[in-house]
């Protein structure tokens, strides 16, 4: 029997031998014992509690250590991710800018384009009347008043009309102006009720004879004569002189000034921009110092004497006048690009130019200007001179 058996059967009969033990006590009787311990009644401490807020500390340390280096490389990746989709997102919009310039300029250059073709091809509103506009038509001038000031129009009679009312010899401005005076609408257009004029209006030769009634209202004042001898200034522009006779066609005697004498009808006149109350506006010879020639004139164009008119030529342009023959030639300082202006107020400054220089007789050609064409105008050569101003519709 080796020492393991004999040990187990040992330990065996020891257990047997062993006496029960019995604990008669009742269960209350040990209660009330265990209420009386005092190592009962008092609380043990705990160890392991005083560890737990350390090692929670250590913990989170751990977990930080492991947590931060992480989030710093993710924030890294973040913000480079972010920094790529900006960068993405920067070249892609500078691409888009690109398109969008280059498509703009394209737009651009052909807008000029178009401009430029419509300049050429369709015609601004024009206040004057070239030869190869009329058709067969005649040209009926007349000076139409608003507020005291003269607007000298053109109307334009057809052919069919002239040959029925003037079957027998082609009619002059007079036999015009005796004929369709009256059926003028003026208050229809805006102007003063003024033509036709008070008496009978006949020509001499070069002369053109007002024999005004014994009752005419032309001398109130000073203000009414200055209207008056204008008026027929600008009606019969073509002619020399006029001058104003009573009824026994002796010369007629004004209250203001007396015996009348004959008047020159010929006017060296800046041309101007006048703006009707409707806020349509005319261009209009108007009085300007020292405009003997037809250089001074030219340059007088850039500045109105008074609120009345308003000048022709923009204050950001300037030019010099030579006079070369029969053509009066503009030079702008700094090359001048029509596109970049109004086609109406170019349109306008041109044929102001062009009805001043006819003022003395003479054409104009425009040098350092960008384009070649303008509206109906070759600027390429001397401007035609005007056969009228302001045209507005003849009356059915």
């Amino acid at each position: 029997m080796n020492d393991k058996e004999w040990n187990d059967k040992k330990i065996e009969h020891l257990l047997k031998d062993v006496p029960d033990i019995h604990d008669s006590r009742s269960k209350s009787e040990i209660l009330a014992r265990l209420n009386q311990d005092k190592r009962l009644k008092s609380t043990p401490h705990s160890h392991s509690k005083k560890w737990l807020p350390v090692m929670a500390t250590v913990a989170a340390l751990l977990i930080l250590s492991i947590l931060i280096p992480s989030m710093m490389r993710g924030n890294d990746n973040a913000k480079m991710d972010a920094a790529s989709e900006v960068s993405i997102i920067q070249d892609d919009n500078a691409d888009r800018s690109a398109m969008s310039t280059e498509e703009a300029s394209i737009e651009a250059n052909d807008g000029m384009d178009v401009m430029a073709f419509d300049l050429k091809g369709i015609v601004p509103e024009s206040h004057i009347v070239l030869q190869d506009e009329l058709h067969g038509a005649s040209t009926f001038r007349i000076a139409l008043t608003e507020s005291a000031t003269i607007i000298p129009a053109t109307f334009l009679i057809p052919g069919d009309r002239i040959a029925q009312d003037f079957p027998k010899e082609e009619p002059d401005n007079v036999a015009l102006y005796n004929k369709y005076a009256a059926i003028i609408p003026e208050m229809d257009l805006g102007f003063d009720d003024y033509h036709p004029y008070r008496g009978e209006v006949t020509a001499q030769k070069q002369t053109i004879i007002h024999q005004v009634p014994d009752e005419h209202s032309y001398d109130m004042s000073s203000a009414t004569i200055y209207v008056y001898m204008n008026s027929m200034r600008e009606t019969f522009k073509g002619y020399s002189m006029f001058k104003t006779v009573n009824e026994n066609d002796n010369p007629a005697v004004f209250d203001q000034v007396g015996t009348t004498k004959p008047v020159g009808l010929k006017r060296h006149l800046p041309y101007y921009k006048y703006v009707m109350p409707s806020g349509e506006f005319y261009l209009i010879p108007y009085e300007a110092d020292h405009t003997v020639t037809v250089t001074e004139a030219l340059k007088a164009m850039k500045e109105a004497q008074n609120d009345i008119v308003k000048p022709l030529v923009p204050e950001t342009i300037q030019y010099d006048v030579r006079e070369s023959g029969e053509i009066a030639i503009i030079t702008f300082t700094k090359r001048l690009n029509l596109l970049t202006m109004d086609p109406s107020e170019a349109t306008a400054m041109i044929e102001g130019f062009m009805l001043t220089a006819g003022n003395y007789n003479k054409r104009i050609r425009l040098e350092n200007i960008a384009q070649d064409n303008f509206g109906k105008y070759d600027l390429t050569s001397a401007l035609p001179k005007p056969v009228g101003v302001n045209p507005i519709p003849f009356p059915e």
